[in-house]
Order: C-alpha cells, then structure tokens, then sequence
C-alpha cells in the first residue's frame, strides 16, 4: 500500500501542522504511580481543506491526539502549530464535536446554537441569524424551539454539528461523533457532513472506530498503531467527490483501502490478545 500525502479536495496549504508529540499521563496523584505514555513522537501536516480520519486499536491515543490538536490538553513535547502560528490554548479557527452531544437540556435548540456565539461576544441579532442559518443547514428548521428531550438521537448530534459550524471556525475536531446513533442515521449524517464541509471547505480530523466510515469520508485515512500511539501510516483515499452520487462501497478503490486497513488492524487485535494471554 503506497503512503502519500496528496489529497483530494486540499488546498495544500497547512492546517494544522504537529511536530514530536509525546504525551505522557499519571495514573494517579501518588508520587510512585505508574506513567502511561500515551503519544510518542507524533509527526502530522493536515492540509486546509483536507478530510482526515483517524482509526487505530482502543488505547492508542486517538482522543488524546484530537484533544492536543484543540489545546484542550497540552504535549509533553513537541508544538501544534495551526495556520503558522504555534497554539497552546483554544481559538476560535478550532471547534470540537464529540459522541456525546453535551446539549443544555435547559436550553432550546436555537439557545444551544446560540451559546457559543454568546461566549465569544458576538452581536445579539448577529447571533441569532448565524444560528439560525446554520439550524436550516442541517435541516433543523422545524425544531429551533424544541429542547434536547424532544429530539432523536440523530436530531441531537445534528444541533451539535449546527453549534460548531456557527462559531466559524475553519477547523473541525469530531471525537466519533456518530458513534451513539443507529445506523440509518448515521449515515445519513455522514452525508450530511461531507456536503457541508464540501460546501463551506472546513478542514475536519475525524476519530471513528468504523472502517467504513473512515474510508467514506476521509481524503486520507491516518492509521496509529498500538499505543504509544505513533503514526504507523497514512493512507490516501482517492474516490471521486461528491461521494453521494455513487455506490462508494462497490468502488474498487474502497475495497482496496478498507481491505488494507482491515488486515493491518486485525494483526494488531491478534498480537493484543496473544499479549494478554501470556
């Protein structure tokens, strides 16, 4: 499998850019507790406009990694450096999406949406008619006055994808975000995700558990391996876009990529659990 750095829809210009990572946590306050190295050596470009997912065996710091791209935590080592300039702290370029959709069940879904844009100071009529613009956008709507309880699961995660998309920021971060929601919907979500970041050419690093997933949305697929993660190999995925138009799974070059990374993970899982059973 050939490793290469072209992608289909960037720009070419760096949005992120991650130099020496290592990240290393306590295991707890004793001054003798054990020490996790989590990240080792992480060397990353992502490229504007660029879709990256990220797949890797459970424990190789995959949340970890998006959490220092966001400065929610810091490296040990190295530097995170976002459009040229180096960052320890969040911004306004950076917003983060997890699985869990971390609504105020207080608050309506237009006030959700709203929130972010309260924080950061913005007009009060601006900041109703951006959140309302981004509320239509993932087809909302109907529902800007509904609360939390009253939305499926998919409804949930599409106010929170409407919250990050109304703060502006240029780069994604989404921490499985499909993960909690049935199949159907995910999928409908994933398609959702790609007109938009398409539309409005965000720069998304996805984390998913989900080989096909991965391989769906990504312009390139960065696998890590078992934990201290490290970049084991970065995968381009060269499927035409849009990728609606199509039956992405039935394209040879989704079975190629998908059969790749099914092999170089499955290895890992056996050498896991040939470890555990010594």
């Amino acid at each position: 499998m050939e490793n290469t750095h072209i992608t289909n829809s960037s720009t070419g210009t760096s949005a992120i850019e991650l130099s020496g990572i290592r990240k290393t946590f306590t295991l707890s306050e004793d001054k003798n507790a054990q020490q996790v190295l989590a990240l080792d050596g992480i060397d990353l470009s992502i490229n504007q406009g660029e879709f990256l997912t990220i797949i890797g065996p459970s424990g190789c710091g995959k949340t970890t990694l998006l959490r220092i791209m966001a400065s929610l935590i810091l490296p040990d080592e190295g530097r995170v450096i976002v459009e040229g300039e180096a960052v320890s702290e969040p911004d306004i370029k950076r917003a983060m999406v997890f699985q869990t959709f971390g609504l105020f069940p207080w608050k309506t879904v237009l006030d959700n949406v709203v929130f972010p844009l309260i924080v950061r100071k913005y007009p009060a009529q601006q900041t109703r008619e951006i959140a309302i613009q981004h509320i239509k956008q993932v087809g909302l709507e109907k529902f800007q006055n509904a609360y939390p309880h009253q939305l499926s699961g998919g409804m949930q995660q599409r106010v929170g994808l409407a919250r990050a998309l109304s703060t502006g920021a240029d780069i994604l971060l989404m921490d499985e975000p499909f993960g909690a929601i049935d199949a159907q919907t995910r999928e409908l979500m994933q398609e959702e995700l790609m007109r938009i970041c398409q539309e409005e050419q965000k720069t998304v690093v996805f984390i998913t558990h989900d080989l096909n997933e991965a391989v769906m949305l990504a312009d390139r697929v960065l696998l890590m391996s078992r934990g201290p993660g490290q970049v084991r190999e970065i995968i381009s995925v060269n499927l035409p876009r849009p990728r609606t138009e199509y039956d992405v799974r039935a394209h040879q070059e989704f079975v190629r990529v998908r059969g790749h990374l099914w092999r170089e993970l499955r290895n890992d899982l056996i050498e896991q659990r040939t470890e555990e059973m010594v």
